[in-house]
């Protein structure tokens, strides 16, 4: 026998759906907002995590390698992936007279694009122009990077925007002081503003975070006043909750520490929280909010956990051999695990090393290398670690979440990884004086972060990882929502008079 459900509770039930539609969040779909599939910037995330949604390779297995030909190029930054595949290259190189930026753009089969060479400020033979840092890519396939250039009476800060085809966008030029000097990359928020850090001499150094909206307008900055101030203003990051993060230094006679300031989107400083170390990477940010920041103080690492309101969570000090330094910026797996690698010397002898710590900020293990660890390591899906070491000699290694070696190549990197969708790993070595960019072999199959199943990997294309969710303004127009309210209570009312 089949029973009908009373009307009017079916009719509360479409009510409740329609309220739940008109307050739910929704994903912002804005084309300005930094790409959310591939390898879009640096650490690949606004969060700086280094976490990927991808499995990379499994063994060192090369598919290709490209050198852009030029004389003395070098490859000092990671790359970026952009929607579509394209693999994007920040190079520095010499035309004879001059160094030039110069930014490739390679095909995910390693065959080359098209290049976009910076020519700012080249009047002579004593000028030069360079990147400060990689790319960032947004979900249209405008390309943002950041450098510098000095036209032979001062140094200028500059942010390009270039889109996909190669072609000149915009250009925001920054000119502050006697001199203005650019460090990191850039980071863009859910509205599409991008963020990134300068600093600039006049009577002392002072730094700076610039605020630039998406048609290369200045939206706000913020600029340290007090004191005096260096030039490591390493790249910011953003939090969950687009909090703005900013690192500077505090010099006095004495030392130099690091100041962490937290802004929110219209440049109103909510809090700033003082170290008692000096810092030169950049902070990360875990998905509960906690802020990480790695370096050094008075011969030793030490790695610092901030909460989301500024105070102090808890501090790991690196004490080993006689003299430890944090070198990298932190990198933060999905399951909470920090790494953050550096060197240490023992009996004169200096080895790199690897820190895996708990989110509680007890040691979870560390692993020795023969040389410095200075490039980010970078998380696959399954937990893999991909980092290198290296000097006039170097390895590439990929680790099990458990510390062990799942496979290395005796290669000299000179930059961290970026992952594509189809799990094959970028990263920039030398041998002997010529760098290249170097692919390593994806899986066969890599999991959908959709819904974690595996298949299939053909070309890259376009998906989304429901990284980056918005809330939209208005669910549903209000005068839409409560008439249709209004209809369905009205007959809610008339099927219950009815029964």
């Amino acid at each position: 026998m089949i029973t009908k459900k009373p009307k009017h509770i079916t009719l509360f039930l479409a009510l409740i759906t329609l309220i739940l539609i008109s307050i739910s969040p929704v994903m912002a779909d804005s084309s300005d907002s930094l790409a959310d599939s591939q390898y879009p910037k640096a650490m690949n995330d606004n969060q700086n995590t280094g976490q990927s949604q991808y499995v990379g390779p499994q063994n060192n297995s090369t598919k290709w390698n490209y050198t852009t030909g030029d004389t003395q190029s070098q490859i000092r930054y990671a790359p970026s992936i952009g929607p579509d595949g394209t693999i994007y290259l920040a190079t520095r190189f010499n035309n004879g007279t001059n160094y030039l930026a110069n930014l490739y753009a390679l095909n995910p089969d390693g065959t080359k694009k098209w290049n976009y060479t910076i020519f700012d400020g080249i009047l002579n033979e004593y000028c030069y122009n360079s990147f400060a840092g990689s790319p960032a890519i947004t979900k249209d396939g405008t390309i943002y990077i950041t450098g510098e250039f000095h036209d032979n009476t001062r140094t200028y800060g500059f942010l390009y925007a270039l889109n996909p085809d190669g072609t000149f966008k915009w250009k925001y030029i920054l000119n502050e002081g006697a001199a203005v000097y650019m460090r990191g990359f850039p980071a863009v928020g859910t509205d599409g503003t991008i963020y990134f850090s300068s600093s600039y001499y006049e009577s002392g150094w002072h730094a700076k975070l610039n605020a630039i909206n998406p048609d290369g307008t200045k939206k706000w900055e913020y600029g340290v006043s007090e004191g005096q101030y260096g030039d490591n203003v390493p790249s910011p990051a953003i939090g969950p909750d687009g909090t703005i993060y900013f690192i500077y230094h505090y010099s006095d006679y004495y030392n130099s520490n690091a100041r962490l300031c937290a802004l929110d989107q219209n440049g109103n400083i909510k809090w700033i929280y003082q170290t008692n170390f000096h810092v030169r990477s950049h902070p990360a940010v875990a998905s509960d909010g906690t802020i990480y920041l790695a370096g050094r103080t008075y011969g030793n690492g030490k790695l610092c956990a901030i909460n989301p309101n500024g105070t102090l969570k808890w501090e790991y000090a690196v004490v080993k051999g006689d003299y430890s330094e944090l070198v990298t910026a932190p990198s933060i797996s999905k399951d909470g695990t920090i790494y953050v690698g550096g060197l240490f010397r023992d009996a004169g002898q200096y080895f790199g090393i690897l820190y895996a710590i708990n989110p509680d900020g007890t040691l979870k293990w560390s692993f020795t290398t023969p040389h410095a660890v200075g490039n980010e390591a970078v998380i696959g899906a399954d937990g893999t670690i991909y980092f290198g070491d290296g000097g006039a000699v170097g390895t590439f290694y990929a680790l099990n979440p458990d510390g062990t070696v799942k496979w290395s190549l005796e290669v000299e990197p000179t930059t961290s990884a970026a992952i594509a969708r189809n799990g094959d790993l970028y990263f920039g070595l030398v041998i002997g004086q010529t760098y290249y960019l170097y692919a390593i072999q994806g899986p066969r199959s890599n999991p959908d972060p959709g819904n974690n199943t595996p298949s299939i990997v053909t070309a890259a294309t376009t998906i989304s990882s429901g990284k980056y969710i918005g809330m939209q303004k208005t669910g549903m127009p209000l005068a839409m929502v409560v008439f249709a309210m209004l209809l369905v209570i009205g007959g809610c009312f008339s099927a219950i008079k009815k029964q």
